[in-house]
């Protein structure tokens, strides 16, 4: 692994590019001189941050590659090896230590990946309505510890795995031969299933990325909410109309403990999750709009063309709009969103939750990781015609983009993972890039 120092800092303007690095020279004198300029540009007052060091994590084009908790994977392409030989290598994060490498015997896509009581648990689907298979892989040596014609939905806060399971293994839906699964990560022992009716559809409710609720919506109109540990059946009530079994249901969505339903047109009722008691109703499409799940305590309901209303959730009264905005992000005590345009960075803004007033501008970014505990973000900023990137911690609070480091040869394909900023080289490899300013 290649070991870097990366050495260009400092402030940036709202209005202004990323200050350029150096030129390229040898490894040490690159760095002593990029400190020296450092020195001056921040001043003796100013203590220096420590450079980033720089890893490779091998990959070649077609390899699909992915982080879970402190590890980063990568998939052979399975079209691009002979068959029986594709395979599965872990990497510590953030240091991109080669920790294992071992055979994947599954072909075909990657549907789902999760982590459980030190297992890796991996869906593939080779087409579309083939088989779908599942593997649980121990996370510390690569072992297969159990398979199963089956698709992988996720893992529940206690542990346990959701596999949605048919007859002959292929994805279907609504035939009444389906059946939901929770097994165990380890063994795969079965701790509880469901027989899915026939014209049945189910929605998962997640908080933090794992399972909480199962929802069915019955041809009948009857709507049933699980607890996705046990299977029990917490509550149920006649919701909605009653619908041919070959018809679809209804859009669901969630939002904190809400249950939003599309009940005709483009309106929503919300229900209470724990009774299923009717809280209000507002004019949304779920068709044409989404619930964003990174909202804090209010909903937000985002259109797929542009636009952000803001919504109560006690009541559902609008409490801000605004059509030029297309995501919300919450961060710390304020949102963060961005006007509608075909580049992935543009202007962000840092809006006031209660009111969608602008209270700050953060510059031309795109965010790459999720704010950490104090609402700061890290944004990257990227020139596709030298394929370099900057990456930048922003402070909502203060309107700061303060850059901490440069890297090239970059496709723009970057997130923030286990402290560090990983990505996808122009040859296909992953650069790793270490410590995150302030992390």
């Amino acid at each position: 692994m290649a070991v870097i120092g990366v050495i260009d800092l400092g402030e940036v303007g709202h209005g202004s590019p990323p200050v350029e690095p150096e030129p390229a020279r040898p490894r040490f004198g690159w760095a002593l001189a990029g400190l020296a300029a450092l020195a001056v540009l921040l001043g003796p007052a100013t203590p220096l941050p420590v450079p980033l060091t720089e890893a490779t994590i091998p990959a070649r084009l077609g390899d699909t590659s992915f982080a879970v908790g402190d590890r980063f994977y990568v998939v052979t392409n399975d079209r691009a090896v002979p068959a029986d030989t594709r395979t599965i290598s872990a990497y510590g994060l953030p240091d991109a230590r080669l920790l294992w490498e071992a055979p994947l015997p599954l072909k075909g896509a990657l549907r789902g990946v999760g982590l459980a009581s030190g297992q890796m648990l991996i869906s593939t689907q080779p087409e579309l309505l083939e088989q779908v298979e599942s593997v649980s892989i121990r996370e510390d040596t690569g072992t297969v510890s159990w398979r199963r014609r089956a698709l992988f939905e996720g893992v529940t806060p206690r542990g346990h795995v959701l596999l949605w399971t048919s007859p002959d293994g292929a994805p279907t839906a609504g035939t009444g031969t389906e059946v939901l699964e929770a097994v165990d990560p380890v063994t795969g022992v079965v701790r509880w299933s469901y027989r899915v009716p026939t014209g049945a559809w189910l929605s998962y409710r997640y908080v933090d990325d794992a399972p909480t609720h199962v929802v069915t919506l019955l041809p009948s109109g009857l709507v049933e909410v699980r607890d996705a540990e046990d299977g029990r059946v917490l509550v149920s009530a006649d919701l909605l109309p009653a619908r041919l079994p070959n018809e679809p249901a209804s859009y669901v969505q969630f939002a904190g403990d809400l249950m939003l339903v599309r009940e005709g047109g483009p309106v929503v009722s919300a229900y209470g999750l724990t009774r299923l008691e009717l809280r209000w109703r507002s004019p949304i499409d779920l068709a044409t709009e989404y619930i964003s799940p990174n909202c804090g305590e209010t909903v937000c309901v985002v259109s797929h063309i542009g636009g952000v209303r803001v919504l109560d959730p006690a009541t559902g009264r609008i409490l801000w709009s605004d059509p030029d905005w297309s995501f919300v992000v919450r961060a710390g005590a304020y949102l963060i969103s961005g006007a509608r345009g075909r580049e992935s960075e543009v202007p962000l803004v840092v809006l006031d939750p209660a009111t969608g007033a602008q209270v700050g501008e953060l510059g031309i970014w795109s965010v790459i990781g999720p704010p950490d505990s104090a609402g700061q973000l890290i944004g990257m900023r990227s020139d596709l015609a030298t394929a370099r990137a900057w990456f930048a911690r922003l402070d909502p609070a203060t309107g700061a983009a303060r850059v901490f480091g440069v890297v090239g040869d970059v496709t723009g394909d970057c997130e923030v993972w286990a402290d560090a900023v990983l990505c996808r080289r122009l040859n296909a490899t992953v650069g790793v890039w270490r410590p995150i300013m302030g992390a």
